[in-house]
């Protein structure tokens, strides 16, 4: 899959500006239309994109680390952040792009646009994902939390009647010990719903009920 977007990105290069055009790096400067041709032409000779279901990346590998530093500056004038990984073994410099938005943002800049709408639409689809799964866990959790929490409720009282009779508590508390020994797994929210009180005062009640069993 990490060929099929970097052929796109290529295709779509090649459509702009032909393989051959050269830019002399041996200038002190040049104006930000010659940098863009440049990035352009470097990216059809040794450029690289990953997958965006993979990972969010683009490379430059060069042999040289002096062009790897020149593409290092082209890429910061248009504020696009990237670092420079070199390979001793292999005697290769990679400048790397990392973060979806920096790859898009460089994506647009080589004007790769039909690609750069497809690469959107995985990243797109990638958050949704993992929003939903972050709401999954997170709902997993509460009801979690909650299960626990009545299960821990359940042993108070358990212990709670074996050192006293129910006929010896308080009324209020009474009335909570009895719905939550009928309700044993519900949630506190639930369970409050269930004796026409507010969670608050359901949780009030508990802490005078776990404070019984400590007399």
């Amino acid at each position: 899959m990490k060929g099929t977007f970097t052929k796109k990105v290529k295709d779509e290069i090649r459509n702009h500006i032909s393989e051959n055009y050269k830019v002399d790096l041996s200038k002190a400067s040049y104006d930000k239309l010659e940098i863009k041709k440049d990035l352009r032409v470097k990216f059809l000779k040794c450029g690289m994109i990953y997958d965006p279901n993979n990972a969010h990346r683009i490379e430059y590998r060069f042999r040289n680390i002096k062009i790897a530093n020149t593409t290092l500056q082209e890429l910061s004038i248009y504020g696009i952040p990237g670092k420079i990984s070199i390979n001793e073994e292999k005697k290769v410099a990679v400048v790397y792009v990392g973060d979806a938005k920096n790859v898009m943002a460089l994506m647009k800049l080589l004007g790769c646009q039909a690609t750069l709408k497809s690469y959107k639409k995985v990243y797109e689809f990638k958050q949704r994902a993992l929003e939903t799964n972050r709401q999954v866990n997170f709902e997993a959790a509460n009801i979690k939390r909650s299960a626990d929490a009545a299960l821990e409720q359940v042993r108070i009282i358990e212990k709670l009647l074996k050192k006293r009779k129910l006929d010896s508590i308080d009324p209020d508390l009474r009335s909570v010990i009895r719905a939550r020994m009928k309700y044993k797994r519900i949630s506190m929210t639930e369970l409050a719903d269930k004796i026409n009180l507010t969670k608050s005062a359901v949780n009030h009640r508990f802490i005078r009920i776990k404070k019984l069993l400590g007399d």
